[in-house]
């Protein structure tokens, strides 16, 4: 390890403000991505992970809200991610039970004014990074991070490929974008917050397609396990399994196994052909799969002082059961990086209040979408009853959340013009 290089106001050359972006995901990239039109600002913007994250998650659904305000922010990022070859539309939501019964079949043209995407986690993430080019410090770490006085930070990182360290000082804001269990909320939130569990064991895999059987976005239950599919492309199947815990919350050694999952998944009438796939790739894979457990934090966006922004699943990571976490942090990350744009544009920038009016601005909408990301898991539980909680999501009342959901996106124009 070398001597540490220390950055303070005199190497600003010439620029007024230092911001500080950890981690370089899908919120982090879009923050990142705002500042690039602001040549008076030095971003420092870190991710632990390499360039190219080949092992970046499986596959995901971004819901139609993501793309209805990305769209605003940069028709540009908009039209690559849409773009043939990168993901699949997603234009309709089936649901039912694992003998191929269907009880929910819902075009997303009856609730979202746009089609969402299905993609690959690590295409996603290229896309989104292949604009910022060097801006980005990868395979670095923060080491420490914290307040020098009221209304400046101080930022130490090192790059775990060269063992270099550089220290920041006079940063204006930290923006905390790494994840779930972030460093910069345990900083300066009083430590890691307590998860609230679900009750759910999850598990995640890409797996082969098998004749053009899987497409569009399938939700198939038995008591209260799930299966979720959908293809993306490359001629890959996502898969995201789902099983009820015991009250311990414990995932158990005999619950990992080819027995448990087929006996989760499978009525006494036999699996549907849909289903029997899956569940026949999930166990051929069963070495694959990494245990999770479905839980979600509470929400915070801004500290004390006024000069830290916690974004994404540091802010607010919430049950997956809605597809929300990624498209949240689309939400997060086009508004924050459009307002810190015009913000920063400005000759002299009020960052405790730039980081209240994102919370103002954020707080109602991540509240009810983490609230109805909740009541829609009723059918994950144990005791449920699926026939009956999918025939209730056909009805008025969960529709019109539906449409609020993906309907009731910021619209950049007007937010950035209200005070």
């Amino acid at each position: 390890m070398g001597e540490i290089k220390r950055k303070g106001n005199s190497t600003l050359k010439g620029r007024s403000h230092r911001v500080a972006i950890i981690g370089a995901g899908v919120v982090g990239c879009l923050v990142a991505y705002g500042l690039q039109e602001c040549p008076d600002v030095e971003v420092i913007c870190i991710d632990k992970g390499p360039p190219k994250n080949e092992l970046a998650g499986t596959g995901l659904n971004v819901g139609p809200n993501s793309l209805k305000i990305l769209r605003q922010f940069s028709p540009e990022l908009a039209d690559s991610l849409q773009s043939p070859g990168v993901s699949l539309p997603w234009e309709s939501w089936v649901a039912g039970l694992t003998d191929g019964t269907v009880i929910f079949d819902l075009p997303l043209s009856q609730v979202a004014e746009n089609a969402g995407i299905r993609i690959r986690w690590a295409e996603l993430y290229r896309q989104l990074r292949q604009p910022l080019g060097d801006r980005i410090r990868y395979n670095t770490i923060a080491l420490s991070m914290g307040y020098r006085d009221s209304d400046r930070l101080y930022l130490e990182i090192e790059n775990q490929e060269t063992g270099i360290r550089e220290a920041f000082e006079d940063i204006d804001l930290i923006v905390g974008c790494d994840g779930r269990y972030s460093q910069v909320r345990s900083s300066f939130f009083g430590g890691s917050p307590t998860p609230e569990h679900l009750g759910v064991c999850l598990y995640r895999l890409l797996v082969p397609q098998k004749e053009g059987l899987i497409e569009d976005y399938q939700q198939w239950f038995y008591n209260g396990s799930r299966l979720l599919t959908f293809a993306i492309p490359g001629d890959e199947v996502y898969v995201a399994g789902s099983f009820p815990l015991d009250a311990s919350l414990e995932i158990r050694d005999n619950q990992k196994t080819v027995e448990y999952l087929r006996q989760c998944y499978t009525p006494p009438q036999g699996l549907s052909p849909v289903c029997q796939f899956l569940v026949d790739a999930v166990c051929e894979h069963i070495e694959e799969i990494h245990w999770a457990r479905v839980q979600d934090i509470l929400i915070v966006f801004g500290d004390e002082g006024g000069r830290v922004l916690c974004l994404g699943d540091a802010s607010h990571a919430m049950y997956p059961t809605l597809g929300q976490g990624a498209s949240q942090a689309f939400e997060d990350g086009c508004y924050v990086g459009a307002l810190l744009r015009q913000a920063l544009q400005e000759s002299l920038v009020d960052f405790p209040a730039l980081v209240a009016r994102v919370e103002q601005m954020r707080r109602d909408r991540i509240t009810f979408v983490r609230q109805f990301s909740r009541e829609a898991s009723d059918s994950l539980l144990a005791g449920s009853h699926p026939a009956a909680e999918l025939q209730a999501k056909t009805q008025p009342a969960f529709l019109a959340k539906l449409r609020r959901l993906y309907q009731d996106t910021p619209l950049l124009a007007e937010a950035l013009t209200l005070g």
